[in-house]
């Protein structure tokens, strides 16, 4: 395993890519200010201009914001309309009742609240939770089909009801250094579709561990000819905003009324306190990608503190070795008993997929790491 020799991203990475050992997103962030944010906020805006001309449909809306209705999503609907002075639908996919948490659903309603209409698709509950279960059966994933949903219903909807122009916040190419989704530019979000998420391991899994085909639909990314017909364009608001950050969009969110949950970064290894307000199994995934690659949630985190220049590498790796693969004995239970499992059970199927180069197993117990972050490891 080795790092990128300004941030604690590590080759592991799903798509990483260095160059003279440098990964993709501080390559980028050493490049970003040329030309500065109000000159990419004008690039932005010709090309939304250019692509609304080609929607068919003249409706209310004038673009569809994907959101969670957490601080990120809260950010960017309110930018969409103030800023570039739009019409957005929200299209939310929610989660089951049984795993969305109450203050996701506070949260939603605050958007709500705020003016925006929004529409929200929930994938059947006891489907949703079997498919959960075989995703981290199969791929080491609790959340691999949640992200497809997420992911796939919005430009569905934006098909169905003829709004071409669909915008997501960061871009991942740059954001956390993902190759596959690179695009033309740092606007261009179009390759989305190739997002380690939606590609690896196919769909038939899926196909075939729901009951009736039209219960899969909901998971299955718009084909590229799909895009074409209907003239679907995505883009990334964050490369036009001068404070798109964790810290910033937890501020701006909560100000506008988001609830936070503080107080729980040893439960959750998160430390903005505003990360899955949603729901609370995405935890178990960070831990998951901790075991699998070797970082987590809080590499990430301060891999963002890095190349804003708030902390060194130093710095950093104090923090991640504390914080990067927490997640609580009592989220896991919560999570064993929503899909039917025992806790002995969750513990062996993480070690099928857990990195033995750089973590100890043992049967029904968490695994262990034999590295130290921030430091090429050799198996």
């Amino acid at each position: 395993m080795k790092y990128c020799i300004k941030c604690l991203t590590t080759n592991l990475r799903p798509n990483a890519s260095f160059s003279d050992g440098i990964c993709i997103a501080c390559t980028y962030s050493g490049t970003e200010a040329v030309g500065g944010s109000s000159v990419k906020l004008k690039i932005l805006q010709n090309k939304i201009q250019q692509s609304r001309t080609k929607q068919r449909n003249k409706g209310a809306y004038d673009c569809i914001v994907g959101v969670s209705g957490g601080k990120d999503s809260t950010r960017q609907a309110h930018w969409v309309r103030d800023r570039l002075g739009l019409r957005p639908l929200l299209v939310c996919c929610a989660y089951p009742p049984k795993q969305m948490s109450e203050i996701g659903a506070k949260n939603l309603s605050n958007l709500i609240e705020m003016g925006f209409d929004i529409i929200a698709a929930t994938p059947a509950p006891q489907t949703a939770a079997k498919l959960s279960l075989e995703s981290f059966k199969q791929f080491g994933n609790v959340c691999k089909s949640t992200e497809m949903s997420l992911f796939s219903t919005v430009p569905r909807l934006a098909i169905e009801m003829g709004v071409n122009t669909i915008f997501w916040g960061e871009n991942p190419a740059l954001q956390v250094g993902d190759s596959a989704v690179e695009g033309f530019d740092e606007f261009d979000g179009n390759n989305l579709r190739h997002l380690n998420t939606l590609t690896s391991g196919g769909v038939d899994w899926l196909k075939k561990a729901v009951s009736f085909p039209y219960l899969s639909e909901h998971y299955l990314y718009p084909t590229e000819i799909e895009f074409e017909k209907k003239k679907i364009n995505i883009f990334y608001l964050g490369a036009a905003w001068d404070d798109w950050s964790n810290d910033d969009n937890s501020i701006y969110a909560s100000l506008q009324g988001l609830t936070l949950r503080p107080g729980e970064e040893l439960d959750t290894g998160d430390l903005s306190n505003a990360s899955m307000l949603d729901e609370e199994f995405t935890n178990i995934n960070m831990m998951l990608k901790f075991f699998k690659f070797g970082f987590g949630r809080a590499t990430d985190f301060v891999n963002e503190k890095i190349r804003s220049g708030n902390i060194s590498r130093d710095e950093a790796i104090i923090i991640a070795e504390k914080y990067d693969g927490l997640c609580s004995d009592e989220i896991i239970k919560r999570y064993t008993e929503y899909v039917g499992i025992t806790v002995t059970e969750f513990w062996d199927i993480t070690n099928n997929w857990v990195n033995k180069d750089i973590f100890n197993t043992s049967p029904g117990a968490r695994p262990l790491k034999k590295f130290t972050v921030g430091v090429d490891h050799e198996s």
